[in-house]
């Protein structure tokens, strides 16, 4: 899952920084997010604008 760090958080397989953007395991990304050192990269719907 896609997530954006909150702030400087470093373990077992991953060094964030604040802001940074990163590709985790889901088991773990659930973990950081409870703790709330990450939150998820959602997706934004884009609308078009006509001209």
């Amino acid at each position: 899952m896609k997530v954006r760090a909150l702030m400087d958080c470093k373990g077992v397989g991953y060094d964030l920084k604040k802001g940074d953007v990163a590709d985790l395991p889901k088991g773990l990304v659930t973990l950081l997010i409870r703790f709330g050192y990450v939150e998820e990269v959602k997706k934004s719907k884009e609308t078009k604008v006509k001209e």
